[in-house]
């Protein structure tokens, strides 16, 4: 039998949002004036994202960096340009969203999500109606790595202090799933709203 779930943990990214890369991608070309693929090979197939998101750089530091690779002129109007842009890699997810804020009259909540500082301010600016929704926030660029390694999960549990089978963890990624279940989480595997709604209805986390 379950330990009953205390905190409720989400993704973020084809969770909480829709995941749309090319959306950004698209976005960042547009204001640069460069060519889609190659924004994709200066900003993600570089590796300059992956090392981001496990907290090689600062959120200025990102802003920079960004500005220069994309041939803007290193200001903080560019700056919040491209902060803007990078945002739109996510569509918010509004059933889930109301999911989430029934949950929370429950548990406490907090999102779990593999991103950089740059999305950390978007979730405080851009993107602050899923922000809103969440007690707490935690970034792999926090933790110094990303899901579904199995750190990334210990180091989790060790900030949030709790007893690892009391997380209530949902997550599109059938390998973070199963990392997390392999950290002692409960974890479901996110394939829809009414899949989702079944499962935090079971797990008590929509009214007990």
């Amino acid at each position: 039998m379950n330990t009953p779930a205390a905190l409720l943990v989400m993704d973020l990214g084809g969770v909480m949002c829709q995941w749309l890369p090319e959306r950004r991608i698209q976005a960042l070309a547009e204001l640069s004036g460069l060519p889609t693929a190659t924004v994709d090979a200066l900003v993600f197939e570089s590796g300059f994202d992956d090392a981001a998101d496990r907290g090689q750089f600062t959120l200025e530091q990102v802003r920079h960096e960004l500005c220069a690779l994309l041939g803007l002129a290193d200001d903080p109007a560019h700056a919040d340009l491209v902060q803007a842009a990078w945002s739109q890699a996510f569509e918010p997810s509004p059933p889930v969203m109301e999911l989430v804020a029934k949950a929370r009259a429950t548990v406490p909540t907090t999102l779990f999500t593999n991103n950089g500082p740059m999305l950390q301010a978007n979730l405080a600016h851009e993107l602050q109606t899923v922000g809103d929704l969440f007690d707490r926030l935690i970034f792999s660029w926090h933790l110094g790595t990303t899901k579904p390694d199995g750190g990334a999960f210990a180091r989790a549990t060790d900030l949030l202090e709790i007893d690892p089978g009391a997380v209530f963890f949902v997550d599109d990624n059938p390998a973070n799933v199963a990392a997390a279940q392999a950290a002692g989480w409960q974890a479901h595997h996110y394939r829809d709203t009414l899949n989702l709604r079944a499962a935090l209805t079971e797990a008590g986390l929509l009214g007990r």
